[in-house]
């Protein structure tokens, strides 16, 4: 039986190699000249760098068990890190969340955060990790009134909470559901290595994809990429095929639509039963300083500035993410630009004279907002129509709009589909 897959973003790429590694035949179709999606290679200035500045970590466990099952050595792609992270705000003391290796998880944490922030802090974070499980049985409400309901003060709601909120939900603390980021926080800080940092070695494209990639040529899948889908057959409610752009039908016995979800929708058109997706942008900066430029730490954290969080990627090269809606969205390029090399500049990151050259990538629709009780909006991976099942990261789950979510969701309509085939 033929599965079309389209969309070869990791989503999709996840299903095509659970399909392939269980004998079914599979077509994959990308409108795209690369596969990727949002997690693709973009060349600049003579380097390759990535379409937006990702993270991935420990609690991935999908897509590290999937990257390990078509051969790529987790050592080659990433640089794993223990949790050791420091937030920086213009009007508090630096705020550093580690452990030691010395005692069992959590005490680690906890005695780190207790010796490095003080009591107070030690005390509150405590009280939400604690709560955070009860807080997933009530009614979903925006973090920021959770926040405030267990009495975390302004400092940590500014310099903690506030960040990493837009850094995993893409969504403002006034509105992001708080079901979400209780599951991130619970499942992140669940063991040790799950709070692990994976800073990618290679431009994100040349991991997952890559790596799927021949895979799924190794096992005979096609691949048909700058091929752009206009409508799904269906027929008496079963899906039949695919019609491309230039009108050429392609048949299927199933159907996985693994797109962005406002491409979903406009593939799906009548059959699409959820409510209208709401997004969020997010803007990387690249800002190209002297080779002789470093950061004390690959990552680093901050808070109260446009910027939020800053990756070394090594020889000079900064990546600056910026998630969620602002003002800063209105700045042209040159103004992003100087702003977050002024920023830095005053925080002693640099040095004015070391900037060469700067690169702002925007992605306007990034992902869908993760606001309260968006799970009772999100579609499920089986539709109405038989043989149509949908993935991506919007598609329902525990986790906000993440790479692992985009991996999980895959993974689950490739066992959906070979669960049917096994009872026909």
């Amino acid at each position: 039986m033929t599965t079309i897959i389209v969309g070869g973003g990791w989503s999709g790429l996840a299903a095509a190699v659970r399909l392939l590694e269980r004998g079914e035949s599979v077509h994959l179709i990308e409108s795209a000249k690369q596969l990727g999606g949002r997690a693709r290679n973009v060349s600049w200035n003579e380097q390759t760098i990535d379409n937006g500045q990702h993270l991935l970590i420990g609690a991935y466990q999908q897509t590290l068990k999937l990257l390990q099952d078509i051969g790529a050595e987790e050592s080659e792609l990433f640089q794993r890190l223990p949790l050791n992270v420091s937030i920086r705000h213009p009007y508090f003391a630096d705020l550093t969340l580690t452990d030691t290796r010395y005692l069992p998880w959590p005490l680690s944490l906890i005695i780190k955060t207790w010796q490095l922030n003080g009591f107070p802090v030690f005390v509150q974070l405590s009280r939400l990790m604690f709560k955070a499980r009860l807080q997933k049985k009530l009614d979903d409400i925006p973090v920021l009134t959770w926040l405030k309901k267990e009495k975390q003060s302004e400092r940590l709601i500014k310099q903690l909470w506030e960040p990493l909120c837009l850094a995993t939900m893409n969504t403002p603390v006034s509105e992001a559901s708080t079901h979400l980021f209780a599951n991130v926080l619970l499942d992140t800080f669940k063991k040790r290595e799950y709070a692990d940092f994976l800073i990618p070695k290679v431009p994100l494209g040349d991991s997952l994809p890559a790596y799927a990639e021949r895979y799924i040529q190794q096992k005979g899948g096609e691949i048909s990429l700058q091929k752009r889908i206009k409508s799904i057959l269906i027929e008496e409610n079963k899906a039949m095929g695919v019609v491309t752009a230039d009108d050429m039908h392609l048949k299927a016995d199933n159907i996985i639509v693994a797109t962005g979800s406002h491409t979903t929708q406009r593939l799906m058109g009548k059959y699409w039963s959820s409510p209208q997706p709401r997004f969020y942008p997010i803007i990387t900066v690249y800002l190209q300083y002297t080779p002789d430029t470093k950061l004390s730490r690959p990552l680093l954290g901050l808070s109260g500035t446009l910027g939020q969080w800053v990756f070394d990627r090594g020889n000079g090269l900064l990546a600056i993410v910026i998630s969620g809606p602002g003002k800063h969205l209105e700045s042209t390029n040159d103004e992003l630009i100087d702003r977050l090399h002024d920023e830095f500049c005053q925080a002693d990151l640099v040095i004015t004279s070391a900037l060469i050259d700067g690169y702002v990538i925007r992605e306007k629709r990034a992902t869908f907002s993760s606001y309260v009780d968006v799970s009772s909006d999100r579609p499920h991976t089986q539709s109405s129509v038989n043989g149509l099942y949908l993935a991506g990261d919007i598609i329902h789950n525990l986790y906000p709009a993440t790479l692992e979510g985009a991996v999980i969701n895959g993974e689950k309509a490739a066992e959906l589909i070979m669960t049917i085939n096994t009872v026909r």
